[in-house]
């Protein structure tokens, strides 16, 4: 069953920059998500058209999933091998370096959140710290994703903020070397990272409002506790995306270090059921 789409925004967060976050839908399928790559740990540059080894993979996933649509009666983690697959497959005539003799601090990965609606029944499917908030009728909103993703992001940049730039650079290289093991679940361009997303069905009203989002927009729940995450859905629906994100980015200027980005990319879409 179709979706409504009625809001989306994208921001980079640095001025001149595409940034690393991309988003889609189809409105038509009934699907949607958002995509965050993860911020480059590496000098190389094996994908030299795009800004960055996360852009490309954030972009490569993303027309991926809008212009590969899950079969009949496939399960999401058996499309989502496919997916990547293919994704693979494109990095691997792209890349301007053999992928088998980078580092893994060079591989990119990604984290995303993505759904589809069947009937009154929507499939989310998600890696690493992405989130959807989802009405459930009187006045209800239910998170979907790894809360405790944002948890540790918050506690590791804390950690990271007080090293010296190269212990941090290094530290950011060792996490990048173990997040490509597909176990971890992330978008990688290993297809077996696809049996290890996690997923969540719910059965949702007719008119339910559901809001994908990046990181950088759940910066208003984690780690600045500006919003719950049902206060940041009906904020969303009151205001639209992008008043909600400008009131993101005057708090983000204020002095704080809570994150190794002042302003992280933030990506967002609002649908209706």
């Amino acid at each position: 069953m179709s979706i409504e789409v009625l809001d989306w925004i994208n921001d980079p967060g640095t001025p001149g920059k595409m940034g690393d976050d991309r988003f889609g839908h189809d409105a038509s399928a009934g699907r949607a998500w958002v995509i965050d790559g993860a911020t480059d740990a590496t000098d190389l540059k094996p994908f030299p058209n795009a800004e960055s080894g996360a852009a490309w993979l954030a972009e490569t996933f993303s027309s991926r999933l809008m212009f590969t649509a899950p079969q009949n009666g496939e399960g999401a983690k058996p499309y989502f091998g496919r997916v990547l697959t293919a994704v693979a497959a494109d990095a691997a005539r792209q890349s301007t370096v053999p992928l088998d003799t980078l580092p893994g601090e060079a591989l990119p990965v990604a984290s995303s959140m993505w759904m589809r609606r069947d009937g009154r029944t929507c499939e989310f499917v998600w890696s690493g710290d992405c989130f959807a908030i989802a009405e459930e009728g009187r006045g209800r909103a239910r998170l979907i994703g790894t809360e405790e993703k944002a948890d540790d992001e918050t506690r590791a940049a804390a950690g990271m903020l007080a090293m010296p730039h190269a212990e941090r650079w290094a530290v950011l290289q060792a996490q990048r070397r173990g997040a490509n093991d597909p176990a971890r679940g992330l978008v990688t361009l290993n297809p077996a990272a696809g049996n290890y997303m996690a997923t969540e069905r719910l059965t949702l009203p007719e008119g339910a409002h559901v809001l994908l989002m990046t990181d950088g927009f759940y910066r208003f729940v984690e780690p600045y506790r500006l919003e719950t995450p049902q206060s940041l859905l009906a904020r969303v629906l009151e205001h639209g995306l992008l008043p909600t994100l400008l009131a993101l980015r005057a708090h983000e200027a204020k002095p704080h270090s809570q994150r190794l980005k002042a302003r992280d990319d933030a990506a967002a879409v609002l649908i209706r059921l």
